[in-house]
């Protein structure tokens, strides 16, 4: 008899790489599986992780099905442990361990486009420049625009950009994104502090990487809100954003 409580992984037999996509997964089944195919389509030098939060709707096993089928497609479905940011932290953590040099993550509802990723990599590794340690794809520079958001989406998502820049100290204009490549080698440069485990993940992440002198670039994409399945940011998820950011405030305050 299975044992429901243990995490699930598809296989262990993974090609050496340097660049690896995490997508951290809840309920997710009309996206998961073209996403994945799309991103590996992307670029042939990328691998893809999929870290799923137990779906209920059956995304976890779908993308299983999906990397049976592609050597360079990973999955971890995770038993007993919740949060978008946690996720992705573990992807990264698992591609650190991997021996990965640049961990990028996207959502996972094709609001971020694959085809962005060698923009987003030529960025992060320019031939002849200083390689960068995190790069963001970013809405709100030159370029970078929002598809199919209302007016509330885009006074929230201004007012977390203005707390980053004014509040945080951070110089960029989207610390929200989430479609971002870190490189891994900045991970136990880091604060010790625990991170945060939901949607503050974004802004945290962005603003350890600048008080460990990290170079951080932003390159415009352009965001389409999802068309399929729905969005997981009810009030609870917002509600623990806000104490988040508010915490990050006074760390930032106390230096």
């Amino acid at each position: 008899m299975d044992d429901l409580t243990a995490d699930l992984t598809s296989s262990a037999d993974w090609p050496a790489g340097r660049v690896l996509v995490v997508m951290a997964t809840f309920n997710e089944r009309d996206n998961v599986c073209p996403l994945m195919e799309a991103v590996l389509a992307a670029d042939e030098r990328v691998q893809v992780l999929v870290v799923d939060d137990d779906s209920p709707d059956g995304t976890g096993q779908l993308a299983l099905d999906t990397a049976a089928r592609h050597r360079r497609a990973h999955v971890l479905i995770r038993r007993g442990r919740k949060g978008l940011g946690s996720a992705i932290l573990e992807g990264f953590e698992i591609a650190a361990a991997r021996g990965f040099e640049i961990a990028f993550n996207m959502d996972a509802d094709f609001s971020h486009d694959p085809a962005d990723l060698p923009r987003l990599m030529a960025a992060i590794e320019p031939i002849g420049g200083r390689p960068l340690d995190l790069v963001i794809g970013s809405r709100r520079v030159l370029g970078g625009r929002v598809v199919g958001w209302p007016v509330s989406r885009h006074v929230s998502s201004r007012l977390v950009g203005w707390f980053t820049r004014l509040i945080l100290r951070v110089p960029v204009r989207d610390g929200s994104s989430g479609y971002r490549g870190l490189r891994l080698a900045m991970l136990p440069r880091l604060s010790s502090r625990p991170m945060c485990t939901g949607y503050a993940f974004h802004e945290d992440l962005v603003w350890r990487v600048h008080r460990a002198g990290g170079r951080i670039m932003e390159v415009p994409i352009c965001f389409t809100d999802r068309t399929r399945g729905r969005s997981k940011a009810n009030l609870a998820a917002v509600v623990e954003g806000i104490r988040d950011l508010l915490r990050l405030a006074w760390w930032n305050l106390r230096g």
